[in-house]
């Protein structure tokens, strides 16, 4: 049996930071593979991983030909700390794409998609108060995350502990440049792929060794807008994926039709409305989310070489 070919490259994360949006200008191009499940995340599901790649390629990768660049995009494998060292011992040439927000807004966004899906009950300010006290960040920097793709339809402390530490991207992205050179990782901010999206795709390119000459149909639209409320509530999704009946139906359609239906899902299911606890950090938490941010920025910005597009960080 022929060993299928391993993956080129990975968006990696960071969740809430525009990673939809550039898999989904990314997929158009004639010379790139990516599988319509956008979140396929191999190196971080244990199920998954221990299956085999030969295993996922026969599923996803069915209709990649071998001469084109086969990627995929994770949030998740930012926040990971197995999934470094399991990428490197079976790509160990692969080419890594970080693409970053400002800290205190991801954080914000994720906490958002948390109260809209009736996972949270707290306000900001005191999530904050709860989440960044030193041992809950000793305890959630080296946590194995929970896996969202399986979902969660009520508040639970285990899957809104990451708010905070999920934005410390210099800590995240020391565990990738302890097993791969810093060549093999491009950086890229959200703020600077709205504000020039074409910029963000050459430069992509660029690092995956093409010529920076396409120019997506979708180029600028922004995928997975965050903070309304859900039209149909979470729980629904959860029961009906639970269900006998419909999983033995759903597991039938094809992997890119099921992306679709996903997708469609995700942008239709949500109301123009916010949850009160959903206006915005208070100045005063903004501040102490700013100072403690401040170094891990400095850190991403001698990686990157250029300062981060975060002038108001603190206000």
């Amino acid at each position: 049996m022929t060993t299928p070919k391993p993956l080129d490259f990975c968006i990696i994360g960071a969740q809430k930071s525009g990673t939809t949006s550039l898999f989904r200008y990314l997929e158009r191009h004639p010379r790139l593979y990516l599988p319509p499940d956008k979140e396929l995340p191999f190196f971080s599901r244990d199920d998954l991983y221990a299956a085999g790649w030969p295993a996922l390629v026969a599923q996803y990768f069915q209709e990649a030909d071998s001469d084109r660049l086969w990627g995929t995009a994770s949030p998740q494998y930012m926040t990971d700390p197995r999934v470094p060292g399991r990428i490197a011992a079976a790509n160990p040439d692969i080419r890594l794409i970080a693409i970053l927000r400002n800290p205190i807004d991801r954080a914000f966004s994720h906490f958002t998609m948390s109260l809209r899906r009736g996972m949270e009950s707290r306000d900001f300010a005191q999530a904050a108060e709860a989440l960044l006290q030193p041992d809950a960040l000793a305890r959630d920097r080296e946590a194995i995350p929970p896996d969202y793709a399986e979902g969660y339809n009520q508040a639970n402390e285990e899957v809104t502990r990451y708010y905070f530490v999920w934005s410390e991207y210099a800590r995240a992205l020391d565990r990738f440049l302890q097993h791969f050179p810093k060549d093999q990782l491009l950086v890229l901010y959200m703020e600077d792929m709205q504000q020039a999206p074409q910029d963000a795709v050459d430069a992509v390119l660029t690092f995956l060794g093409l010529p920076a000459d396409f120019q997506p149909p979708n180029l600028g639209k922004v995928y997975h807008k965050g903070g309304g409320r859900l039209l149909i509530p979470a729980e629904w999704r959860e029961w009906l994926k639970r269900n006998t009946l419909f999983r033995a139906v759903w597991d039938r359609v094809p992997p890119r039709t099921r992306g679709i239906i996903d997708y469609w899902y995700d942008q239709l299911n949500v109301r123009p409305d916010k949850p009160a606890a959903a206006t915005g950090p208070t100045p005063q938490t903004r501040r102490r989310l700013a100072e403690h941010f401040a170094e891990d920025v400095r850190r991403i910005e001698t990686l990157v070489g250029r300062p981060a597009p975060w002038r108001d960080f603190a206000r």
